[in-house]
């Protein structure tokens, strides 16, 4: 399968070459292949399918209490968004429940569906501490347990990529400097200081959860998590739906670590839905103009997903190439799968949206297979 005449994004920016897609793959040009074969994409653009790492739900489910059917109904509102690949997020919660969740991720993950591709589970907690748990309900927090945390990775089949952990936790620099050998560590809901994230970075830890979200503010002289991702370049999520972070902070930190941001929504189960009462970890949720927080107003999650956080990155003055790659390439590379996913590459599994210029989507291709086309109204 041949396309031409698109603007296609390829390492970085766009050019007018052709797409080539063999067997699921993206794949060398073949300039025996005949025009009759091609399909013309004059005017629009092809860009590599999005990928969400931090997302807890979408239409009314959370990856904490889904069914596996109800799993593939996520990932069929992901796949409507352009999001070709998820990490499938849990956060705190009874163990028991925890434990249920893995389960039917892995169940979700391997059942073939056509929607979003489930490449993984997000651990975001229960690691945590008291003093920024954000909306991780205290009830469920735990002290860093290897025991625990192998059971839960046996049960989802080693699915587990990414561990969220407050490194001010008793043993929490050795749990970073085993795991984060085999597995993505991320620091996360923590007032840490800049000394004790540095030395979780040279522990092992690679990667920041929401950065500015669940932790202490950038000040001059206690610049914390946010002056080590400045300092050591790790890869830095952040949610950019314009509540979570201002769009001034959102094109500042574009100046000061361009090459370490990776877009998420870190959604949950309102998302995809309109504004009312819904549930995260256990907890009541209130949405109000598209905005979720506990009832004692803390935020609790988003209702965003990541291709409405890569409009809005544009929309706040980001370079459309360097929001490209916030939400492709360098969200795959910060969990060590750029070389499967996040680019137009050959060899690469052929995940990539047709859009329109004005960046609507048109049709979205998983592994080769249109699985997504938006209604002509």
């Amino acid at each position: 399968m041949k396309f031409r005449n698109a603007d296609v994004f390829v390492n970085g920016e766009f050019k007018k070459v052709d797409l080539n897609v063999v067997n699921g793959k993206f794949a060398e040009n073949d300039d025996l292949s005949s025009d009759a074969d091609a399909i013309d994409c004059t005017d629009k653009l092809i860009v590599p399918g999005f990928i969400d790492v931090h997302t807890h739900g979408c239409v009314g489910f959370d990856f904490n209490t889904a069914s596996p059917e109800e799993i593939n109904k996520m990932c069929d509102f992901y796949i409507s968004k352009g999001i070709t690949s998820v990490l499938a997020t849990t956060m705190t919660i009874d163990i028991e429940t925890y434990k249920n969740a893995v389960i039917n991720i892995r169940k979700a993950a391997e059942s073939g569906h056509t929607g979003s591709r489930i490449i993984g589970i997000n651990m975001e907690g229960p690691f945590f501490g008291e003093d920024k748990k954000g909306a991780h309900d205290s009830r469920y927090l735990h002290p860093v347990d290897r025991d625990l945390f192998e059971e839960l990775n046996r049960l989802s089949g080693d699915l587990i990529r990414i561990i969220d952990i407050d490194p001010n936790l008793e043993h929490a620099m050795e749990f970073i400097e085993e795991y984060s050998k085999v597995k993505v560590v991320s620091l996360a809901h923590t007032g840490c200081s800049y000394d004790t994230a540095v030395k979780a970075i040279k522990a092992g830890a690679t990667h920041v959860t929401h950065l500015f979200n669940a932790m202490n503010p950038l000040h001059h002289r206690e610049p914390g998590i946010i002056g080590a991702v400045s300092d050591y370049g790790i890869y830095a999520e952040i949610i950019c739906d314009g509540i979570h972070i201002h769009p001034a902070v959102i094109r500042l930190i574009y100046k000061v670590a361009p090459d370490s941001l990776l877009l998420i929504s870190d959604s949950m189960g309102a998302a995809g839905l309109s504004d009312g009462i819904y549930e995260l970890g256990g907890q009541q949720v209130y949405v109000k103009n598209g905005k979720a927080t506990l009832a004692n107003n803390t935020l609790a999650g988003s209702t965003t997903n990541v291709y409405n956080a890569f409009k809005n990155a544009v929309s706040f003055g980001i370079p459309i190439e360097k929001a490209l790659l916030s939400a492709t390439y360098i969200p795959a590379k910060s969990i060590r799968a750029e070389h499967e996913i996040g680019s137009i590459a050959p060899g690469l599994l052929a995940d990539f949206i047709i859009m329109d210029k004005d960046l609507s989507i048109e049709k979205v291709y998983k592994e080769g297979v249109c699985v997504y086309q938006e209604r002509k109204k």
